[in-house]
């Protein structure tokens, strides 16, 4: 029998993949389901009358308002609820089922809460509580073309999603004297994955919502919702500047009350950010985030763009500020703490607290508060266990901290069991129809990996060595931990065991993992096999083949190098091999594996050496992978050859200029950011070291006068100025950035250059 408190409704399309996940969370409780069909050819219909619903077809006439009415005036239910075929539910339902009967007669319709997947990562996802229950036969319809509207007829025609105000049940607006109801929070949950890149490009969407808004704004050029939505739809397209005119101008003409405007603002700023418009960010946010005091995300993008600043303190406290944003419970719209809060804010899951925490900690581990960030990071990890960054940043300021690469791994597991006993866990996964939920068996293989991630490759296969779980860690993740220990014996069996015959007869071996295949052979003093070249591509062959013979006899008789004409000709001009041969190299510093490096380096260079250009190009570039990867030394000896060569481009004085300034050397560090901006006047990060190197020598000068004269004030204050200066010129993230993986690298880069091969 059909329940009469909640009927579905829904508007569908060639929508034979999504649908049954759909109609499947919901057919337990028997409810009445209407989905109007615009056109279907696939199995679409079929599905649905499978499930019971009755199907409804109408003419597709670009507008989705208008198919969405045609199934309301049929509701036999006292609740409507609108769904759409890329939803499905999570938790909630039976609640909702509870909750319905108890909602005041007052009250005719309802926010649920929408978790909007943008990405695979578990906290890729934004979420929102828009209005989509209403009671039937209330004279409640659609309107607009394209993201359509709720709106009630009669004395109060209202576009919905107001905020609830928990203390009453209606309220009066000041412009149109016209009652409000208030929509509180339903308990019902549902997961979205349209959003997602993949599903976006593959069904043509923002092609079709950008025909859509076109033509609504044809007929009402200066309405700001639809403005807003075409700035969205130009972001889905990559077309970033047409959507920041669209951004502002819909900001413009937006009122302040506007229900929409604080995610408008969101948007708009989140794309300034993205586009480092940092101080027009700056701007904007200073003035918004103080209308919507409670809304997190406007704190974290203002923290943000703080950052990027220099602003580490502001930032930091920007940061604080979004933590303190409170969540919305179902029911009244109140807090437990009786708080009235906004439940209208579309908000970045994680933007109140692991998002939070994990920037807190990222700025207290720069700033050398290493136990403070390891707090902040497992604040962040007990909001959101599953949080990757907050991973990786607790080993990484562990291991900063000096902590050993077992005890980085006791601590990380015994933050596995802590969160598991305690069931946190669970809370944090909702239903197991989530389809993101983190479960018990993966928590060691996210250890392992986060251990692999930091450099501490001897730990991580330590760990594999004596623990049964060790199917759920990938073979080529194993072989390339392997040559990063230089366990390359080990390497070359595991590789030859598990791809020495799948890979004969087909190419379906990754590029990245028949490189580490190829370096297990070679830094084994081997030549590579038949299978191993029966793995490769037809177009690469041969240059394999090539590097191959031509490294063994650089190895052999490197005085006796000279490549054959044609293959000269073939690693010179054929793009396919200068490709490999590049990707080679840079696998080669990737691993550690530097002997390596340097030869395959050296055969590149051999080649180029009749083409002075492509020549140099290709010693820039080995420095280049080598500085990226943490081995600065091996790199900056190399880059003072080039700039002895005048060769040297202004990347490289930027780094041989950083360098410097780790050492001490302003002066020297100064004349180097001077030459890179004289040939690259834009690169920020030189106009940003040169600044850092201005205000340490003006700072030295002066403190060499205050000793001298150590009553002078005038002079103190000055110094006192410029160290506050240093500190946001420091604070500008202008330095490359050396987690704990090129931390070890710098350290081994101390070391003679063919000697850098070590054990993990």
């Amino acid at each position: 029998m059909k329940n009469r408190l909640l009927g579905i409704h829904m508007i569908v399309q060639n929508e034979e993949h999504h649908l049954p996940r759909c109609l499947d969370s919901l057919k337990h409780i028997g409810t009445e389901c209407y989905i109007t069909d615009t056109g279907s050819t696939d199995r679409t219909t079929e599905i649905a009358r499978t499930y019971g619903a009755k199907v409804l077809h109408a003419r597709w006439e670009d507008d989705f308002a208008h198919a969405r009415n045609i199934s309301l005036p049929l509701a036999s239910t006292e609740w409507v609820l609108c769904l759409d075929a890329d939803e499905y539910v999570t938790q909630g339902l039976e609640e909702l089922l509870n909750y319905l009967p108890k909602v005041h007669k007052s009250i005719s319709r309802l926010r649920i809460t929408i978790e909007n997947r943008f990405g695979n990562r578990v906290e890729e996802s934004v979420i929102s509580q828009p209005v989509r229950l209403f009671r039937a036969h209330q004279g409640y319809r659609y309107v607009g073309r394209i993201h359509e509207q709720l709106v009630r007829s009669g004395p109060s025609k209202l576009v919905l999603n107001e905020a609830a105000d928990g203390d009453k049940n209606e309220k009066y607006t000041d412009e149109e004297n016209v009652l409000i109801e208030t929509e509180p929070l339903a308990p019902l949950c549902l997961f979205h994955d349209g959003y997602l890149a993949s599903t976006i490009a593959k069904e043509h969407k923002p092609r079709r919502n950008l025909k859509l808004i076109e033509r609504e704004l044809q007929d009402d050029p200066a309405q700001p919702f639809h403005l807003y939505n075409l700035a969205v739809t130009y972001c889905q397209l990559g077309q970033i500047e047409q959507a920041i005119e669209a951004f502002s101008e819909s900001l413009r003409l937006t009122e302040l009350l506007t229900p929409y405007r604080p995610t408008l603002v969101r948007d708009y700023a989140k794309t300034l950010v993205e586009l480092e418009r940092y101080d027009k960010a700056h701007a904007l946010l200073a003035v918004e985030r103080q209308r919507y005091p409670s809304y997190a995300d406007l704190h974290l993008l203002y923290g943000e763009t703080l950052e990027q600043q220099g602003l580490e303190e502001r930032a930091y406290q920007s940061y604080v500020r979004a933590t303190e944003c409170l969540k919305v419970p179902y029911g009244d719209g109140q807090s437990d703490g009786g708080s009235t809060l906004d439940s209208s804010y579309v908000t970045e899951a994680g933007s109140d607290s692991y998002r939070a925490y994990t920037a807190m900690a990222r700025l207290a581990q720069k700033r050398g508060f290493l136990n403070e960030s390891a707090h902040l990071y497992g604040l962040a990890l007990d909001s959101m266990f599953a949080y990757a960054p907050a991973w990786v940043g607790l080993a990484d300021v562990l291991q900063q901290s000096g902590e050993t690469d077992e005890n980085v791994a006791e601590t990380l597991l015994a933050r596995c069991k802590r969160i598991e006993e305690s069931g946190h866990v669970e809370s944090i996964r909702g239903e197991m129809s989530h389809p993101y939920a983190v479960k018990n068996e993966d928590h060691f293989a996210q250890v392992i990996h986060v251990l692999a991630g930091c450099g501490a490759y001897g730990q991580a296969l330590k760990m594999l060595d004596t623990d049964s779980r060790i199917a759920r860690i990938h073979v080529a993740d194993r072989i390339h931990w392997m040559l990063c220990a230089n366990k390359v014996s080990e390497a070359l069996q595991l590789a030859e065991e598990h791809w020495n015959v799948g890979c004969v007869h087909e190419v379906n071996l990754p590029t990245e993992h028949r490189m580490d295949w190829a370096l297990a052979y070679w830094a084994n003093g081997l030549r590579l096999t038949d299978t191993f070249l029966a793995s490769t591509h037809s177009q690469e062959k041969t240059v394999w083949k090539v590097m191959d013979r031509l490294l063994d006899q650089l190895t052999k008789e490197p005085r006796s190098m000279e490549p054959a004409s044609e293959e000269q000709k073939l690693m010179e001009w054929g793009p396919q091999s200068q490709m490999v041969a590049e990707q080679v190299v840079q696998q080669a510093i990737k691993t550690g594996q530097l002997t390596l490096a340097e030869q395959l380096h050296e055969l590149r260079a051999i080649m180029m050496r009749e083409h002075r250009g492509k020549a140099v190009t290709v010693r820039r570039e080995f420095a280049s992978l080598l500085y990226r990867h943490g081995y600065t030394m091996v790199a900056a000896n190399i880059l003072i050859q080039c700039m002895t060569d005048s060769e040297l481009d202004a990347e490289g004085l930027f780094w041989l200029g950083e360098t410097l300034v780790a050492k001490g050397y302003y002066d020297q560090a100064l004349s180097l950011f001077e030459q890179a901006l004289e040939r690259e006047p834009d690169l920020q990060q030189a106009r940003a070291g040169a600044a850092v190197c201005y205000l340490r020598i003006a700072m030295e000068a002066l403190r060499q006068e205050l000793v001298r004269s150590p009553s002078a004030g005038a002079l103190a204050a000055q110094h006192a100025a410029l160290e506050q200066r240093l500190r946001t010129a420091e604070g500008i993230p202008w330095r490359t950035i050396f987690h704990a993986k090129e931390r070890r690298n710098q350290l081994a880069s101390e070391t003679n250059f063919p000697m850098l091969d070590r054990e993990g």
